[in-house]
């Protein structure tokens, strides 16, 4: 399966490049980008074989089977929209659309095509996914009552940095929030109760909190979704020069289910080869059962069902309708908050 990248993005070498080297028949095969210039760089940069002029070019190209959109948010729907009307099957980087309109227009475009668009939240693809899900449904926390989740990014980037701008539908909740939503909702449907926003620039937020509750249970749920360090943002200069050893921000990825006879902790459930694994305790915080995380990453666990997806009819644990039921979370959240709906172009 022959792959094109829509835009040189950072999260490509992450999200696709690498991840391609350890998933069989799968090839990252051309790059287009707004300036070409930018994208030859970037193929030479990373072994990329073709390079397009245009995004359209890339989409009507017969060399390429599939593509990885990981443009701006504003412009997810668009050019997937574009990529299916082309033949080509597409995985979507997170959040799936700017808002949820647009994701039920291109949940639309890829039933009307009969083609698989995948959104790449990555964590949900790795085993320990599957049995954090399976130890809450099998009763071994008791009845589900509290789930919270915590997503806490340090940030580096400039101000003109893609998730900070409102016209590129940026903000937090966009980023680490969408994450955190996307666990909430492995355990069932949820209402927004209250939400508040911190904003770093109009419309654009930081740091969001939520209260939620589960429809079919009334269990409630939280989120905490921010970016760290973005208040020293314009003293720090070019992310490229900073020693990291001298940004002291904060990173936090967590998962915590309280039931009734116990509690699960998934620790880093974003990046389950660096945590710890899942840690389950009675009800007096005594440990009964730990299981440590597989070592295989999250992205090559992603590019290997998005490929079996395409190819074999396999299995999407995150098709369009899943999407759908995420932004429609993500715009109440911001309802709730005050803030506007994103917007894309």
């Amino acid at each position: 399966m022959r792959l094109g990248i829509l835009g040189a993005a950072w999260i490509g070498p992450m999200g696709l490049i690498e991840p391609a080297k350890e998933a069989d028949g799968v090839e990252v095969a051309a790059v287009a980008a707004r300036d070409p210039q930018r994208a030859r760089a970037y193929a030479d940069e990373h072994g990329i074989p073709l390079v397009f002029d245009s995004y359209d070019d890339l989409l009507a190209s017969d060399e390429i089977d599939a593509v990885y959109n990981p443009l701006p948010n504003s412009h997810h729907a668009r050019w997937t929209i574009a990529a299916l009307e082309a033949g080509k099957p597409v995985l979507l980087e997170k959040p799936f659309t700017a808002n949820a309109d647009e994701a039920r227009q291109v949940a639309e475009a890829a039933e009307q095509t009969g083609l698989v668009v995948m959104e790449a939240y990555h964590w949900r693809f790795h085993p320990q996914a599957d049995r954090a899900i399976g130890l809450v449904a099998s009763g071994a926390l008791g009845e589900m009552t509290h789930v919270e989740a915590a997503m806490v990014f340090p940030s580096m980037h400039g101000p003109d940095d893609i998730r900070y701008r409102y016209d590129l539908a940026g903000g937090a909740l966009m980023d680490t929030g969408s994450y955190a939503l996307s666990n909430l909702r492995a355990f069932g449907e949820l209402d927004v109760v209250r939400a508040e926003c911190e904003e770093m620039a109009p419309n654009v937020d930081r740091r969001t909190t939520a209260e939620l509750r589960y429809r079919h249970s009334g269990a409630t749920a939280s989120i905490l979704s921010e970016f760290t360090g973005t208040d020293r943002k314009a003293e720090l200069g070019d992310p490229e020069d900073i020693d990291p050893e001298a940004f002291d921000f904060e990173f936090r990825a967590e998962v915590v289910v309280t039931g009734s006879k116990g509690r699960l902790l998934v620790d880093n459930p974003l990046a389950p080869m660096w945590g710890s694994g899942l840690t389950v305790s009675d009800s007096d915080g005594n440990t009964v059962h730990h299981e440590p995380a597989e070592q295989v990453g999250t992205y090559t666990c992603q590019l290997r069902a998005f490929r079996d997806c395409v190819e074999n009819d396999g299995p999407n644990l995150y098709p369009p309708l899943e999407s759908i039921k995420t932004m429609e979370l993500i715009d109440a959240v911001y309802q709730a908050a005050g803030l506007p709906v994103r917007v894309g172009i």
